[in-house]
């Protein structure tokens, strides 16, 4: 049976995966134009708008992908 203590996240590190998914959403929702390659939606789509709160809420709100993204290939 595994350790449990060992396998939890200290609120530091849960708080870092927290900003790293939340910028892979952002990313991958980028607009391509004015639209959402993913869910199709208007700018901002849903997942987008719940990440940038989260974000914003960590104090990185104004966080943008680098110009070079690209869209994932499906």
């Amino acid at each position: 049976m595994p350790d449990r203590a060992r396998d939890r996240l200290s609120a530091a590190q849960l708080r870092n995966r927290m900003i790293l998914s939340a910028r892979r959403i952002i990313t991958e929702h980028w607009p391509r134009v004015d639209r959402c390659p993913v869910c199709g939606s208007t700018w901002p789509c849903p997942p987008t708008q719940t990440a940038y709160d989260y974000l914003d809420s960590v104090g990185q709100g104004r966080w943008a992908p680098p110009q070079n993204t690209t869209a994932p290939t499906a």
